[in-house]
């Protein structure tokens, strides 16, 4: 995405909603938005931009306020035909991936979104509830494409809202393939030596506050980090002993919740990655059967 576009674009969908009162309180501010209760989705407003700003989304013809409405059984098949794609073979996908963390943040959802299209099983919506059991994905789903897309070129990174998620692969699917540079492959280098060395009881979320310490990671971000370490856990590179990763099968949605494991009422890091401990860091074989082609 062009650096001009993607500031302008960060006006439209970073805006403050909130400032803190006298009193240290968070007051709502206007900031043109709406939301549309009907939809569930915002209504972004180009306040606070430039004319010329303005004009460069217009005329890039990105999709600001184009929300699409998807049913579940649409959704499920709309994974299942992305597979057929060129650009969504393994190894690009493990390639974005790498260059996320650097070079291309906008690489690193890709992998979860694909792991998940190719490990659903087809199905459609047998229940009376809004959201399904197997799937998790709900009855009717609207999205704002454009906000969903910039997340991702924003580095954003996550394991759930999987009608979302279709969304950014369709997008994933029309770009030119990356290749990781050294600084992608030093960063993940050295944040796979840092698992590693993990002391035995690490849970996932001191591992953060490590590679924090350590500046491992550049312009680190929390849940953007706890989203690569996702990655690694749906891989099976970052084990677990409660729930197989979506590389290897796919678990029900409903199994998955019922699943009980230490720091689970606790923590908001949720399974695969939640399950991973310190004693048991890295799946060396499984690390080196993806990344190794990467790592020579």
């Amino acid at each position: 995405m062009d650096k001009g576009l993607f500031k302008a674009l960060k006006k439209v969908y970073y805006k403050k909603s909130y400032r803190k009162d006298e009193h240290g309180y968070q007051q709502r501010i206007d900031n043109g938005d709406v939301f549309d209760v009907d939809t569930g989705t915002n209504i972004y407003s180009y306040q606070g931009l430039s004319d010329t700003e303005i004009a460069l989304i217009e005329q890039s013809g990105y999709p600001v306020n184009n929300r699409v409405k998807l049913s579940h059984d649409e959704a499920v098949l709309a994974y299942k035909k992305l597979l057929l794609e060129p650009n969504l073979s393994l190894e690009n996908l493990l390639a974005a991936y790498l260059c996320g963390f650097s070079s291309f943040p906008r690489g690193r959802q890709p992998i979860l979104s694909y792991l998940f299209a190719k490990a659903l099983p087809e199905h459609s919506m047998a229940t009376a509830n809004d959201i399904c059991p197997v799937c998790s994905i709900k009855r009717v789903n609207w999205i704002e494409q454009g906000q969903k897309i910039f997340s991702c070129y924003a580095g954003s990174v996550w394991n759930e809202r999987w009608a979302h998620n279709l969304i950014e692969l369709q997008e994933f699917c029309t770009l030119s393939p990356c290749k990781p540079n050294a600084e992608d492959v030093a960063i993940f280098s050295a944040l796979i030596e840092a698992i590693r060395q993990a002391p035995l009881d690490e849970t996932p979320g001191k591992l953060e506050q490590r590679v924090k310490k350590a500046k491992i990671i550049p312009n680190f971000n929390k849940y953007s980090f706890r989203g690569q370490l996702m990655v690694l856990a749906e891989l099976g590179i970052m084990p677990n002993s409660y729930v197989e990763p979506l590389y290897e099968a796919f678990t029900p949605f409903e199994e998955i919740c019922n699943i009980k494991y230490p720091g689970s009422i606790r923590s908001d890091i949720i399974l695969p990655l939640a399950g991973w401990r310190g004693e048991n860091p890295i799946d060396e074989q499984r690390l080196k059967q993806l990344f190794g082609g990467f790592l020579e």
